[in-house]
Order: structure tokens, then sequence, then C-alpha cells
């Protein structure tokens, strides 16, 4: 598991994200301490929307599922 965690530290993302051409959202928690200080400049380089949820960390779908629900379906909806 620790093994994931490292390649997962080690992958430049920043590059690719020029080749993501679909509609996307930026989701987070507040306390998920590894995405939250990147939110902004990944959503700018995307230029995509984010919402930041109102609890949790980096397991934020499994922590507040209906809040997390609620925002993509929100965001779905206004497709």
């Amino acid at each position: 598991m620790e093994e994931g965690h490292e390649a997962v530290r080690r992958y430049v993302m920043e590059p690719r994200l020029p080749q993501i051409t679909a509609r996307t959202l930026a989701v987070c928690a507040p306390d998920d301490h590894s995405s939250r200080p990147s939110l902004a400049k990944f959503a700018a380089a995307l230029g995509c929307p984010t919402r930041v949820l109102s609890d949790g960390h980096v397991a934020a779908s499994e922590q507040v599922p209906q809040e997390f629900a609620a925002t993509i379906a929100d965001w779905i909806g206004r497709m």
C-alpha cells in the first residue's frame, strides 16, 4: 500500500493537464492536505470550477457521501 502512495507522490501530472478536454469539476475536502493546497492551480490549468465540501479529507466521498453526491448531481444538472 505504501508503494502506491509513493507512486502517486512521484507522478508529475501538471504537464499532462492540457490534454484533458472533458468538462471537469474539481472537488476537494477542507482537510485534504494533499489536494486542497493545489486546488486553485489545478482548476486554473483546466479552466474548471471548484467546490470545497463542508467536511472530510482524502476519502470525502465516503465521509460526506450525501454532500459529495449532491455536489456532483448539481454540477451535472448544469450541463
